[in-house]
């Protein structure tokens, strides 16, 4: 060493970490203490009175002189001693957080004395750690009640709260998974899971959202028995959908369990049961008759009052997009045109677009058909298919500028003069992904029948009777509506038919 001090980086390096280390003795210990900190969990923290003033201005005018003991009735004993490590060594080593509980107390306790540096190297240990969640619903369900427990600071980090969403979203829960997560959790989960869509259309998820919340309820009463039971009376999706394509298949309940499980579930004398408030947060309008009726209904977990209600919305008040023996028409840009009725389609110009019928299938369940009658051919390509939205949306489609399958959401089976038969693989921008399918179905009153399973998920289609192979697959849960392009030039007249589902909507 010269006259200028630590000539190295490595002299310097040593120096400090030699430093640190001499420091951290200080932590707690009694020897170089004169004063105590009685944390929230009554245990007794030693410290020096002046290092903490140097360190921190909150602490300096809390550790006015003579003063002995500091009281900290909002700061537990741990979290005090990760603060002092920082204020003593600048690091956070040996008492540093290990769990997310431990991290939102950090940085309440930085807060509370101002350390900001130590709140942000704290929240930035939060998002980094939130990677090991990966797709483990358990640890989500978990991080997501801790970081509720923190009012404000959960809101500032509500990132971390909305990925924990996405994981327990992106599955089927099970009593172990809902059992991890606290009643604000579950309700924050609810919220941030609400269906957007419009009160006139059907929602099968609303039906698994009341099953989940019956679930979450039973699972913190009697986890053991939650699910065996739940499961007689409430089947699981695919249990649902089965049962409204054969309503013989209704759940076998035993009555019994299900008596024992509703005198937990409506104790009335208990003040705190959340079932009630939780189940407000269904609207069970949206539930199909049939799942209410038969299903949600005998369980007598719901007031009747409220059953009524639903009931009478579906009866009078629910908008029907389509009256039986009524005309389809369609809806299109400045290319067509319609005559007659409505439900016949002109192509009058030679930019192309596509066309949609002002039918809207709403019910994420059913079997819906319908036939494309070419009545003129088309110059140069056909395509018939469906448009898809994931809700109702304001103001205008364009028609113009694109095909059917040029739409984002456009799914089409297309009849091309040169290319032959093909489906698009899949909806998305630019230009689509062809797979060649079928026979052509180019000729005059060629009949092409499209049928959407929403039991299933899937498409397929038919022509002048002859069935074609599955199109589509994993349909996604929103709105359809048949949907044709009409070629290039001014030539192409078609016609549409509905033919069986559409009475029920």
């Amino acid at each position: 060493m010269d006259a200028k001090g630590l000539t190295s980086q490595k002299e310097q390096t040593a120096a400090m970490a030699e430093l640190i280390a001499d420091l951290r003795k200080m932590i707690n210990n009694p020897e170089y203490s004169d004063v105590d900190f009685v944390c929230q969990d009554r245990v007794r923290v030693h410290g020096c009175r002046h290092f903490l003033i140097a360190r921190s201005p909150v602490l300096k005018r809390m550790l006015v002189p003579g003063t002995r003991e500091l009281p900290l009735p909002d700061i537990s004993s741990t979290v005090l001693l990760s603060l002092l490590e920082y204020l003593y060594t600048g690091t956070m080593v040996e008492y540093a957080p290990l769990n997310s509980r431990k991290a939102y107390e950090v940085i309440t306790g930085a807060r509370y004395f101002q350390l900001q540096h130590v709140d942000k190297l704290t929240r930035e240990f939060l998002v980094n750690s939130t990677a090991t969640v990966g797709d483990d619903l358990t640890k989500a369900a978990l991080r997501l009640s801790v970081a509720l427990e923190f009012g404000t600071l959960s809101s500032e980090l509500e990132i971390l709260s909305i990925e924990f969403v996405r994981v327990l979203n992106s599955k089927n829960m099970e009593p172990v998974h809902l059992q991890a997560l606290s009643e604000k959790a579950f309700r924050y989960f609810l919220h941030k899971t609400k269906s957007k869509s419009e009160l006139g259309t059907l929602s099968f998820g609303e039906y698994l959202r009341f099953r989940q919340i019956i679930l979450w309820c039973a699972s913190q009463v009697c986890p053991e028995e939650a699910a065996d039971v739940v499961n007689l009376s409430l089947p699981d999706s695919k249990g649902a959908l089965m049962f409204l394509r054969d309503s013989s298949k209704a759940p076998a309940a035993d009555e019994a369990q299900w008596s024992y499980l509703r005198s937990i579930l409506l104790r009335k004398e208990d003040p705190g049961n959340p079932m009630a408030s939780l189940l407000s947060l269904v609207d069970l309008r949206r539930i199909h008759p049939e799942l209410l009726m038969k299903i949600v209904e005998p369980l007598q977990l719901v007031p009747p009052a409220d059953m009524l209600k639903a009931y009478q919305f579906q009866a009078l008040e629910r908008p029907r997009m389509f009256a039986k023996d009524s005309v389809c028409t369609w809806e299109h840009g400045t290319a067509y045109k319609t005559i007659g009725d409505g439900s016949t389609l002109q192509k009058v110009e030679a930019e192309i677009g596509f066309a949609r019928a002002t039918i809207a299938i709403f019910r994420p369940f059913g079997i819906y058909e319908w036939d494309i009658i070419i009545e003129q051919l088309c110059h140069q390509f056909c395509e018939i298919g469906f448009h898809f939205v994931s809700r109702l949306q304001s103001g205008k489609i364009n028609f113009n500028g694109s095909t059917l399958a040029q739409q984002p959401t456009g799914w089409a089976l297309n009849m091309d003069i040169t290319e032959g038969t093909r489906i698009n693989f899949r909806g998305g921008e630019g230009a689509p992904i062809w797979v060649p399918y079928e026979k052509d179905f180019g000729h005059v009153n060629a009949r092409i029948r499209v049928q959407l399973d929403l039991y299933e998920r899937v498409c397929s289609f038919s022509v002048d009777g002859d069935e074609f192979q599955l199109a589509w697959s994993h349909l996604l849960d929103g709105i359809y509506f048949p949907a044709v392009s009409l070629g290039k030039g001014n030539e192409g007249r078609v016609r549409i038919e509905l033919v069986s589902g559409f009475d029920l909507l």
